[in-house]
């Protein structure tokens, strides 16, 4: 039990990465709050952590607006009393054009939602984990901030910015007692990519095979890593088995990219 009557944050608690790290925290033993826009589909979430005998409370979150932010910290120490983990999880996706065609109020979007938003969230929590003399504070980053894809620059600004300022945060907060690490996924398997190799295919006229042994091709592994994956490497860096890590961003790619 590796968060054992912990109480962990995360937002974008929705299908996929958020879902599998709440499910995965409340399996260590944690109980788990759950912030993202959409009621029903924290409500859905929370059901399963139920299940598995912890307690999860629901709290609807919009993270670029401090009001909601301090509304998630105020409900979660109404519940609990304390917080351990913060799992920033939640973002969105890019506009998918390139620079020259992209206008720059596109990118202030994504690195309000993807950096200031995460931010927003981290800076409501920090005062609570300060007065207890500790926390964990995980960002969920990206491959893309090692590997730039093309049409993809707003988000690889966005989450780039979010890798410096974790770092900074480390630096910061660490005489606190507060560790501050990423987790950089790459492809991950999970609803997202599904549907992504689906549409490929079709669009391609080719096997969805076919489309999987491309983007395979570069991944050491052999295989994409499943959002379980690595929820385990998120509930790592959360737990005191890292104790002495902070600062750090972990790749959690199957090895397409080595930092």
């Amino acid at each position: 039990m590796l968060l054992e009557d912990r109480v962990c944050v995360v937002s974008g608690a929705g299908p996929g990465l958020g879902r599998q790290v709440a499910l995965l925290a409340a399996a260590q033993g944690a109980d788990v709050v759950l912030a993202a826009r959409r009621r029903a589909v924290l409500e859905e979430v929370a059901r399963e952590v139920e299940k598995l005998g912890r307690t999860a409370v629901v709290v609807p979150t919009d993270i670029t607006d401090a009001g909601q932010c301090a509304a998630l910290v105020e409900r979660t120490l109404e519940a609990f009393g304390r917080v351990d983990a913060l799992v920033n999880n939640a973002y969105t996706e890019d506009v998918f054009k390139t620079f020259r065609r992209v206008e720059l109020d596109e990118w202030r979007r994504l690195t309000e939602v993807n950096l200031f938003g995460p931010l927003q969230v981290t800076k409501a929590f920090v005062p609570q984990m300060i007065e207890q003399g500790a926390g964990s504070i995980v960002f969920v980053n990206s491959m893309i901030v090692r590997k730039p894809m093309a049409q993809q620059g707003g988000y690889a600004v966005s989450k780039g910015g979010l890798l410096a300022a974790a770092r900074v945060l480390a630096k910061e907060l660490g005489r606190f007692r507060i560790r501050v690490n990423s987790v950089l996924p790459g492809w991950m398997w999970g609803p997202q990519v599904e549907m992504y190799v689906q549409a490929t295919a079709e669009q391609r006229g080719v096997s969805e095979d076919e489309v999987l042994a491309e983007l395979t091709a570069d991944i050491p592994l052999g295989r994409i890593p499943t959002d379980r994956d690595v929820a385990g490497a998120v509930v790592f860096l959360a737990s005191d088995l890292a104790a002495a890590v902070t600062g750090h961003a972990l790749d959690a790619n199957g090895g397409e990219v080595f930092s």
